[in-house]
């Protein structure tokens, strides 16, 4: 695998060449030039041409040059976003989440289960349970507490249910709620559940690759289940909306954990208890990789949806 550096040195030399061979064809004695040229230039790479004897070639060869040079710098900037050996060859791709090159970061570590905030976090993290009629699909789904009475959850979970859903605490206790947030863009909605005591969860600061998590829920409506898992990566996900419609930029975190798919909606927590984001995706076809959208863009999306309490429209069935 190429190295950072590597790539760096590399882009640094096609630029040092480029940049060389503009200076040549540039010089005012240079042997491509009939007559002296009028040249103007603006940092490395920027060159502008005036001079009325330049021959048609010549012409459009140094601003092509100076543009090449250009992109020898871009292409550093874009490599130095992904750190050397970061990259494991691996890429992702789901129904509305484009492609995603996959990261390489060491296996979670089990004692952030034993975290002091995980325990205290378990009974703000709900099971959610409907039917979405017009798609013959039962709901099974995971939420958490963000707000007094307020459960976050995925979207596509909820997508289609007009009959409202149920919620069911760690310890047991059930409570009928209804959606009163659906964005089918972000991914994200929201239900009011009327006399649920649980303690909202606090959001966390931005996370970083390498720190330890725990992914929480109820995998494949079973009881409540915690696992070690640990952030891979900070991605910007292009994709669409739910119903595969619109362009849609998310930020999410690649995670590695080793838990089973099926806890999408579940909160994605530091040791301490709070929240680093919320799982989003967990596919088995990628093994041990699951998706969570960040505490930042969660929260850009649903703080006014804090204190809500109309019904509305969980629209149609996802594709």
């Amino acid at each position: 695998m190429t190295s950072q550096d590597e790539i760096t040195r590399t882009a640094d030399r096609l630029k040092d060449a480029l940049g060389a061979a503009a200076d040549v064809m540039t010089a005012s004695d240079s042997p491509v030039w009939g007559t002296a040229a009028d040249v103007i230039s603006s940092g490395d790479s920027l060159v502008r041409i005036r001079g009325p004897q330049i021959g048609h070639a010549w012409k459009w060869l140094v601003p092509l040059t100076a543009a090449a040079s250009v992109a020898a710098i871009a292409l550093v900037t874009v490599f130095a976003g992904h750190p050397a050996g970061n990259t494991g060859g691996r890429t992702f791709t789901a129904a509305y989440f484009g492609p995603v090159q996959l990261a390489d970061v060491s296996a979670p570590d089990p004692a952030a289960l034993n975290g002091p905030g995980i325990q205290a976090a378990r009974s703000s993290v709900v099971k959610i349970n409907g039917y979405a009629p017009s798609c013959g699909r039962l709901i099974e789904a995971s939420g958490f507490v963000y707000a007094p009475q307020h459960v976050i959850s995925t979207a596509h979970e909820v997508a289609g249910d007009t009959r409202g859903q149920t919620v069911t605490t760690a310890g047991g206790v059930r409570y009928h709620a209804t959606v009163v947030f659906y964005d089918p863009r972000t991914d994200i909605a929201v239900l009011d559940v009327p006399g649920l005591k649980a303690a909202p969860l606090r959001f966390s600061t931005r996370a970083n690759p390498g720190d330890s998590a725990v992914v929480a829920g109820y995998p494949l409506d079973r009881a409540f289940t915690a696992v070690p898992a640990r952030i891979a990566a900070v991605l910007r996900a292009e994709g669409t909306s739910i119903y595969q419609t619109g362009h849609v930029d998310r930020q999410v975190y690649e995670i590695q954990e080793l838990g089973q798919p099926g806890v999408s909606g579940g909160p994605l927590l530091n040791p301490s208890g709070t929240v680093d984001g919320m799982v989003q995706a967990v596919k088995s076809e990628v093994p041990d990789t699951g998706f969570a959208l960040t505490a930042s863009y969660i929260q850009a999306d649903v703080r006014a949806a804090a204190s809500a309490t109309a019904p509305v429209s969980t629209q149609g069935c996802t594709p």
